[in-house]
């Protein structure tokens, strides 16, 4: 018997809904799964569950940060949005960072487990690669990440992502500008040479989701 593609319909109370209209409702129920069990967990809780993941990770960045002899390998993805621009989010996004509030930093990514940002510096754990990843993000504007038309963005915000030893494993620059509609975001990670494909173009697909959660966060706010 030849194999036929498979074909569903839906239909509620006799109004016929499209596929599109189940999937959208899946990740509307997946997202809500995901934060009550992120608060319920709480940060002691997530920090000991993911300990075994986080302590291989330490591992793995370590050997190859140290193979590496302080070369670093670059991703960039790029974000427009219109509606918004970049001072309404960057006062809804610094905002939320500068209040330590847990629900909107970990809502923008399935993979955002921890976000403490209420010391000098945000702990965070995410995933990198493929592995859960515990590293300590400082911001400051000497992070070595420039590109030649880096003054066409008015704002810059820098950061280094050490491990708890203070082995540097990662560097973010953040670029917002604004456009005649809304905003231009540049997004620029850097690994260590050594570490796998995976992480740079697996970090590209984390900004995209992040921020454009957290630009819709904004906008709504």
């Amino acid at each position: 018997m030849p194999i036929t593609p498979l074909t569903i319909h839906t239909t509620l109370d006799n109004t016929p809904q499209p596929p599109e209209a189940v999937l959208t409702w899946e990740l509307d129920r997946a997202r809500a799964a995901l934060r009550l069990l992120k608060q319920r967990l709480g940060d002691d809780r997530m920090r000991e569950l993911l300990t075994p993941d986080t302590t291989a990770a330490d591992a793995a960045l370590t050997t190859w940060a140290h193979a590496s002899q302080g070369r670093w390998r670059t991703a960039v993805t790029e974000l427009t949005a219109t509606g918004i621009d970049a001072d309404r989010f960057l006062t809804w996004w610094q905002g939320r960072l500068q209040a330590g509030d847990r629900t909107a930093l970990l809502a923008a990514n399935p993979e955002h487990y921890l976000a403490d940002s209420t010391g000098d510096r945000v702990e965070i754990i995410e995933t990198l690669g493929t592995t859960p990843t515990r590293f300590l993000l400082h911001f400051h504007d000497d992070v070595p990440i420039t590109a030649p038309d880096h003054a066409t963005f008015p704002t810059r915000i820098g950061a280094t992502g050490t491990l708890a030893d203070g082995t540097e494993v990662l560097r973010v620059m953040h670029e917002f500008a604004d456009t005649p509609t809304g905003l231009r975001i540049r997004l620029t990670v850097q690994f260590p040479e050594a570490a796998p494909d995976l992480l740079p173009t697996g970090h590209q697909w984390h900004f995209a989701c992040e921020f454009t959660n957290w630009l819709q966060a904004a906008h709504a706010a």
